[in-house]
């Protein structure tokens, strides 16, 4: 229940800070920012599982 919690939490956050980039420079700018943050973190996941 705590990792559903906090996935929770970093998907609204990571939609509200792609929500204030598509508000301040547009859509694709804002697709690409998101699209790289995305990819950065399954990096980061892929990472973290072969290391546990």
């Amino acid at each position: 229940m705590k990792t559903l919690l906090i996935d929770l939490i970093v998907l609204a956050g990571f939609s509200l800070l792609v929500t204030g980039i598509y508000l301040q420079f547009g859509l694709a700018t804002a697709l690409q920012i998101a699209g790289s943050g995305l990819l950065a973190f399954a990096l980061l996941a892929a990472w973290r599982g072969k290391r546990a």
